[in-house]
């Protein structure tokens, strides 16, 4: 069975607004920052909220589940010329304040660099920013911006573009 290496096959899209993009024209839309992205950045669903009450007859444990729950922290390269953001820096294209809703949404298994088309699938996450934080000026590293990214109870995975 061929096995491939995961390595330049991501691709991150934010495409801001309330509207989920369920096309492929949606997500070219909105703006492909997969080469800002740093690989400690984390986006994907986690455990859900579970009820584990059984009634005196059961004779086993059963557990299940009742909220499905997703997370997000967005770790970016700084884009800058003589110290000014650029138009591809992230605090440009994702915004250098708290509170903007959009739709971050994640297609692995092709290089960012190859267009988004219909039938390929993507896990789309809604979410709103937090405050973000900037690093920098410490010596540890290239300047960089973390974006908490706050839940909005829509995501999908694994759907397939339109």
């Amino acid at each position: 069975m061929p096995r491939m290496v995961d390595l330049s096959v991501t691709t991150y899209w934010w495409v801001a607004g309330e509207t989920e993009p369920t096309t492929a024209a949606a997500l070219t839309a909105g703006t492909n920052i997969s080469a800002f992205v740093v690989a400690s950045t984390k986006v994907g669903p986690t455990a859900s909220d579970t009820v584990s009450e059984k009634s005196i007859t059961d004779t086993a444990n059963v557990v299940i589940p009742t909220i499905g729950n997703y997370e997000g922290s967005l770790v970016m390269f700084r884009d800058l010329t003589a110290g000014a953001p650029t138009a591809t820096d992230p605090l440009t294209t994702i915004g250098a304040a708290s509170g903007i809703v959009g739709w971050l949404t994640k297609r692995v298994g092709y290089a960012s660099t190859v267009a988004a088309t219909a039938a390929q699938t993507v896990d789309r996450f809604k979410f709103m920013t937090d405050t973000p934080q900037k690093s920098g000026g410490e010596g540890d590293g290239f300047l960089k911006v973390t974006i908490p990214m706050q839940p909005q109870g829509l995501f999908r995975t694994e759907v397939a573009l339109t």
